[in-house]
């Protein structure tokens, strides 16, 4: 959701900046599209943050993607950020482990290493409900 401090656009201004008509905006929240930032009394704001998300969805929409489709992009787009972030985070604590421990030898993952033992196993044939795999 968006902060106070970064939502100052009211529905009018910001439909007018997307190039849309309020009541879109309205459906657009409605659809879980978007989720401006409320007022004590209620009043719609919107951020600069939800003028670049109201251009992807125009953008979208335009190529023919409904809004379901759109509501599922913008769902994976977010899960794609926060799975980058805990990425990142990761990385940066595995270095600051190997800087601590003074670990300069070539990293071979675990991953790695049970792949290439599992190249010398025989395939397991097993029914399943959709046949033999």
């Amino acid at each position: 959701m968006p902060e106070k401090s970064n939502a100052v656009y009211i529905i009018s201004v910001a439909a007018e900046l997307a190039g849309v008509h309020p009541q879109t905006l309205r459906i657009y929240e409605r659809k879980g599209l978007i989720e401006p930032f409320r007022t004590p009394g209620g009043t719609r704001r919107y951020s600069d943050e939800d003028l670049e998300k109201l251009g992807l969805i125009q953008e979208l929409t335009a190529e023919g993607v409904n809004l379901e489709g759109v509501r599922r992009i913008l769902e994976l787009q977010s899960e794609n950020n926060r799975l980058r972030s805990q990425v990142d985070r990761l990385r940066r604590l595995l270095g600051e482990a190997q800087s601590r421990t003074g670990a300069d030898a070539p990293r071979t993952s675990v991953f790695q290493v049970n792949v290439a033992r599992r190249r010398n196993l025989p395939d397991i044939r097993r029914d399943t409900p959709y046949g033999e795999v």
